[in-house]
């Protein structure tokens, strides 16, 4: 059977089937392309450089960091409902370490608050179709953690994804303690600068934070942070595996070392693991991760 010419008529109709195919081609493109969140208080804020890079590495991923010191999970709920439905993560960490004294927090009990809230953030985020990764943060010089050290907290996340379908923890701070317990230094890896006695100082003097010196809240460090490092490389490659069967994750083709390093000594983004993990960086939505927005 011949087919006619195409008149007027039919060639902009042609053009137009051309076109649409073309956007919904775009389109898959973009919504298949990963697109990593990390929500957290000042030790993800300290991290974001190294987390960042180190997720950006495949060349493919988009990264969101919204971090801010003394902030709790519901600091941030409002702003996980609108990312979760306007930059619409395929996946997000949830690194939070207990802070109790901005108002949304006052007058509750520090778990059930943490229970309640990150419950609550995990089912805004799986309701539009990301995975959720509930990071362990490192302890304080001062808690207590349990035999297997874990805090309280990591216990709550361990629930918290026991619970929930595409959720899962990452033993992030298992990079920069001693088997879950406080430390402040540790032997250096491939690609770190190595102290007297081959270690690195993976803890701030203050106890709670990972600049080897004493810096004013939310101030950059000005010297090599190999804590930041660690922990928001450990992050990244959380974030970057695919879950298994039991939701426990698998490596993706990332080239890891399981040091968070890569096998050439670099940490992830070809830089040589000595960044300051000061939590800058150009990140979308906000300068230096972005404070919460207001209630």
């Amino acid at each position: 059977m011949r087919i006619g010419r195409l008149g007027p008529i039919g060639w902009l109709f042609v053009v137009a089937i051309v076109l649409v195919a073309g956007a919904v081609a775009v389109d898959r493109t973009s919504d298949d392309r990963p697109r990593v969140a990390m929500w957290g208080d000042s030790l993800a804020w300290e991290a974001g450089t190294a987390f960042s890079r180190t997720v950006r590495a495949d060349g493919h991923s988009e990264v969101l960091v919204r971090t801010w010191g003394g902030t709790a999970a519901c600091d941030w709920l409002s702003d996980i409902r609108d990312q979760a439905r306007r930059w619409r993560p395929t996946v997000a960490a949830l690194a939070f370490s207990g802070n109790q004294w901005t108002p949304c927090m006052q007058g509750r009990d520090l778990l059930t608050a943490y229970r309640e809230d990150v419950t609550r953030a995990v089912e805004l985020l799986t309701g539009r179709g990301a995975e959720v990764v509930l990071v362990e943060a490192p302890p304080r010089r001062d808690q207590v953690v349990d035999a297997a050290g874990l805090t309280p907290l990591d216990r709550v996340w361990r629930q918290i994804a026991a619970t929930h379908e595409r959720t899962r923890v990452a033993p992030a701070s298992r990079t920069i303690t001693a088997d879950g317990r406080f430390t402040t230094t540790l032997p250096c890896v491939t690609g770190e600068t190595c102290g007297p006695g081959g270690l690195v100082t993976v803890r701030s003097p203050d106890g709670t934070h990972f600049c080897p010196l004493v810096q004013p809240p939310m101030t950059a460090c000005p010297v090599p942070s190999p804590g930041a490092v660690r922990y928001g490389t450990a992050i990244a490659h959380e974030t970057l595996k695919r879950p298994d069967a039991d939701g426990t994750g698998g490596d993706r083709d990332s080239g890891t070392d399981g040091d968070g390093t890569d096998g050439d000594g670099t940490d992830g983004d070809g830089t040589d693991g000595s960044g300051t993990g000061s939590g800058d960086g150009q990140r979308m939505a906000g300068a230096q991760g972005g404070r919460p927005p207001r209630a």
